[in-house]
């Protein structure tokens, strides 16, 4: 299998690539690879055999066979105390809590020319409006009642502050929904733990049946080739990813790329793995005759960086006068039409992702350049491997990962427990020293231990015959041993330097000591979240291309459209509709924020929830903030609030005002309402004085003039009556006050 490898010439027309050649480049690329005969998996095993709690003897040969030879029955046995499981667990659940606020933009070219559309059309609409606020003032121009549009200065302040391109929300919708159907959220928890025990972690991502897939790769299953200046795996040249499965998998993957007979000879693998995931063949022991008789299969996949030969036709437009220009792939023959217009084509070679896989080392399946090339549109021979992936700190050395600086420490320490624990069996109590003559000569030895024990005295017979006892033969000996008060000191200053070199300190896992301030205590925590930090920021930056690539892949997944339903995180529901050719037309980009930073203002933003209630905010307001983990959809729920308080304070000023109107009108009202009555006061006065200064006149005169009088204050009472019933009837109220 690790024959030569010598890579074919890529710089090829596709014609000349044949099946042959394409059979040499995966052979050449797995056979420059090692994979099995490296000790790297061996390495990485072993960094998850520490991070496991797992011993290897040969780590401690120096402590138990000190010359050469294992000292066996020992009162004592080496076991591991961890300390690096819980400073990993600690930053997993870190990392599970900090924000990860993403957005979508795009960067097409005409990405400004749509904005000054929508904004010459928001204006227009405004202006329209004013113009038929303004022909409403006509008399006899009837137009329908609306509030005052705004002034265009408002328009413009608004429009920048909200205005988000339509592409931009689609795309945001899909990144949405791919992290949910995906369940990235997971993949890249699993991704950060590969990150700090390895120091490195993979992904593979693609198009399978219409829907992206996005899989985290095992470090062990996985190699790759790159400039030493490039981080990113899809910035490489070639990656290899191999996998163990079983027959029923690759058959559900390359079974329409597999003849019939390839199908049967999958059930006898020859390429197979010892690592068979059998539950109780892990717990047999003893031999085992069908240890390598196991169904997994090897499939390597291959991705590599070929060479393709695309041209640029350049003419000129006969409507506009200006130069065009398109890219073609080759063999294009340009029309008569075009050649009459000055068309010329010109050639260049770019590179293009190939992928092919090898399937127990025998069958091939799938080689072809991918569909999905993720090229730049700035420049076509930029293009992206479908795996990714970054390594902690390799620059100009081997690289390390958090679990590989803490195994010096977690050897010192199982080594002086186990030291201990040695000197505990050693150590005794202090010790009597008595001469066994000094016991009476009736008594046995369980008498004299009785009496010892019970009251605490040695009774001695000194009239034995021929016995000379010595004061030497009573002697006190102490056997305790002075050193273990010595390991515990020594394993403390263990825990405190690995503590300070993974940034992990007591005051970060939550053990405050009893005379610390809280100021001490959280310029620890602050210090220790520094050196921390560059885990989360080198991460956060693989997240990021990782959203971007998924994006991309969606757009050859969703050739056809895309119309969905998805949950997110709050619960809410939300309805994904993807014009297809907006969708391929649009060229995204993905922005992760500093999710140290969002977490800090996160908390303090939610801290301010008290003050909201008690200045008004509705409950339910506030409720909807603390369901929020994006410090994005807090400022744009907080405007929404700030707005409706506004505009509700807004209408209470307004029913005031009108209030304060209506009491206005009421007192004018009854002003007027007196005024008239005392005006029908005053006439009657008059009318009685006429009425008694003719008295002297004769009796037909006063009939006369008395029925000339009642007549006319008939007719001034029904005019003042109707005068009266018509303010009443403009003040809405009820005659007589009510």
């Amino acid at each position: 299998m690790y024959g030569s490898h010598k890579i074919p010439q890529q710089r090829l027309p596709l014609s000349k690539k044949t099946k042959k050649w394409r059979e040499e480049c995966v052979d050449a690329f797995i056979n420059l690879s090692k994979f099995g005969l490296s000790e790297r998996r061996n390495y990485l095993k072993s960094l998850y055999d520490y991070y496991n709690g797992q011993i290897d003897d040969q780590d401690y040969k120096y402590v138990l066979k000190p010359y050469g030879k294992s000292r066996e029955n020992f009162p004592s046995k080496l076991r591991n105390y961890p300390i690096i499981k819980p400073i990993i667990d600690l930053l997993l659940g870190e990392k599970a809590k900090r924000p990860l606020n993403f957005s979508v933009a795009v960067k097409n070219s005409d990405v400004v020319s749509q904005k000054q559309k929508v904004k010459q059309e928001l204006l227009f609409t405004t202006v329209q409006q004013m113009f038929l606020q303004e022909l409403s003032r006509i008399p006899g121009f009837e137009q329908p009642e609306q509030g005052s549009p705004p002034i265009p200065k408002e328009i413009m302040e608004e429009f920048e502050n909200t205005y988000t391109d339509n592409r931009a929300i689609k795309g945001q919708a899909a990144i949405n929904y791919i992290m949910q159907n995906e369940e990235v959220y997971d993949k890249f928890q699993k991704m950060f733990f590969h990150f700090l025990v390895a120091g490195e972690c993979y992904t593979e991502k693609g198009v399978s049946n219409s829907e992206t897939f996005y899989d985290v790769l095992n470090p062990m299953d996985i190699d790759f080739d790159k400039d030493p200046d490039i981080d990113f795996v899809e910035d490489g040249d070639w990656a290899i990813v191999r996998k163990f499965s079983h027959a029923s998998t690759i058959i559900d993957r390359f079974g329409d790329q597999l003849t019939d007979e390839q199908i049967l000879e999958l059930e006898n693998p020859q390429q197979t793995s010892v690592e068979s995931y059998l539950l109780y063949r892990a717990e047999a022991s003893g031999a085992d005759d069908n240890i390598y008789r196991n169904r997994l299969i090897e499939c390597v996949t291959v991705y590599w960086k070929s060479r393709k030969r695309i041209g640029f036709v350049t003419y000129i437009d006969p409507t506009t006068g200006a130069a065009e220009e398109f890219q073609v792939d080759e063999g294009y023959k340009m029309p008569i039409t075009l050649k009459e217009q000055g068309g010329k084509v010109n050639y260049e070679w770019v590179n293009e992702v190939w992928q092919g896989t090898k399937i127990d080392g025998r069958f091939f399946a799938d080689i072809s350049p991918i569909s999905n090339q993720r090229i730049s549109i700035d420049n076509p021979s930029r293009c992206k491997l479908p795996v990714n992936g970054r390594k902690y700190s390799d620059i100009n050395s081997s690289n390390i990962s958090l679990v590989s600086l803490g195994i010096p420490y977690q050897l010192n320490y199982n080594i002086f427990k186990y030291r201990m624990e040695l000197a505990i069996a050693r150590s005794k109590d202090i010790i009597a020293q008595f001469d066994i003559n000094m016991i009476p000569k009736k008594w046995d030895m369980d008498k004299f231990m009785y009496y010892i024990e019970g009251t605490g005295i040695a009774w001695v017979d000194y009239n034995k015959e021929g016995i000379m006892l010595s004061p030497q033969h009573q002697s006190v000996l102490d056997m305790s041993i002075k050193t273990i008060g010595q390991y515990i000191s020594l394993l403390e200053s263990i825990m405190m330097e690995w503590e300070k070199i993974s940034g992990v300190n007591r005051q970060r896992q939550g053990t405050i000591g009893q005379y610390e301030g809280k100021g001490s205590s959280q310029q620890a925590i602050m210090q220790s979240s520094h050196i921390t930090e560059d885990l989360f920021r080198k991460f956060a930056q693989l997240e990021q291309r990782e959203l971007q690539g998924l994006l991309d892949y969606s757009k050859e997944a969703w050739v056809t459209g895309k119309k969905a339903t998805y949950v997110m995180p709050d619960m809410s529901t939300e309805t994904l509709e993807i014009d297809a050719l907006d969708h391929m037309e649009s060229e995204y980009g993905i922005f992760v924020s500093n999710a140290g930073d969002d977490q800090s203002r996160l908390k303090e933003a939610k801290q301010l929830s008290q003050a909201m209630i008690q200045n008004g905010m509705p409950p339910s307001q506030v409720l909807d903030l603390l369901d929020t983990n994006n410090l994005a959809s807090i400022k744009s729920k907080m405007r929404k609030a700030e707005k409706a308080g506004q505009q509700l304070q807004k209408a209470q000023q307004e029913a005031a005002q009108q209030q304060d109107a209506m009491k206005m009108q009421m007192q004018q009202r009854s002003e007027q309402v007196a005024l008239i009555e005392k005006e029908k006061d005053r006439q009657l006065e008059i009318e009685k004085a006429l009425i008694v200064a003719e008295s002297n006149d004769s009796t037909d005169k006063i009939n006369l003039d008395l029925e000339k009088f009642m007549k006319e204050y008939e007719l001034k009472n029904k005019e003042l009556d109707l005068k009266e019933q018509a303010l009443y009837r403009e003040g809405d109220t009820e005659p007589n006050g009510k």
